[in-house]
């Protein structure tokens, strides 16, 4: 994600959360909030993208911790689970507090995003894949409800290109680096 991110010229803004250390659940909570701590304070983007795989359905979180702001995607409109998000807490206001030792320390503002609505119950890889395509390749850091307010289905067309552009996308990278 980072080295496409690189293409569009976005490498300084935006950093990818792995998704395999977002897994919140009340015993891995230190885990992640470590996890998130480390990778904000030591890579200083301004955007923080990270799939959350939760309940066998993916999510998408946006971290601004400039604007001290999260944002939440998901297909199915669900609300973030009390542990990712007590823990997205935690570590916001630790750093806001880190980045601005006067302020009062509050929880970052939440904004749930009312953008596509998946239909069948396979698809929310793709959603996920296609609003970060959206935020890289538009340059994306605010107005998030603006940005992403159409609540239609994402059309099958839109699902198959977005398919054949992330396989060409890791088929060039990965023959780039083995060859």
């Amino acid at each position: 994600m980072h080295e496409w991110s690189q293409i569009f010229s976005q490498g300084f803004m935006y950093a990818f959360l792995e998704p395999q250390s977002l897994v919140c659940s009340k015993d891995r909570r230190s885990e992640c909030e470590q996890y998130l701590e480390r990778w904000l304070k030591e890579s200083d983007r301004e955007v923080y993208i990270g799939p959350y795989f939760h309940q066998e359905h993916w999510q998408l979180i946006i971290l601004c911790p400039r604007q001290h702001v999260v944002v939440w995607f998901c297909s199915l409109r669900r609300k973030p689970d009390m542990h990712i998000k007590a823990t997205i807490n935690s570590v916001m206001t630790k750093l806001k507090k880190t980045l601005s030792p006067e302020t009062k320390a509050v929880a970052p503002k939440w904004i749930e995003v009312k953008s596509h609505v998946q239909t069948g119950c396979y698809e929310c890889g793709y959603y996920i894949m296609h609003w970060i395509w959206n935020i890289i390749a538009s340059d994306i850091k605010s107005d998030w409800s603006m940005w992403f307010a159409n609540d239609t289905p994402l059309d099958i067309g839109i699902i198959t290109t977005i398919r054949k552009k992330w396989a060409t996308f890791f088929l060039k990278t990965t023959i780039s680096q083995n060859g």
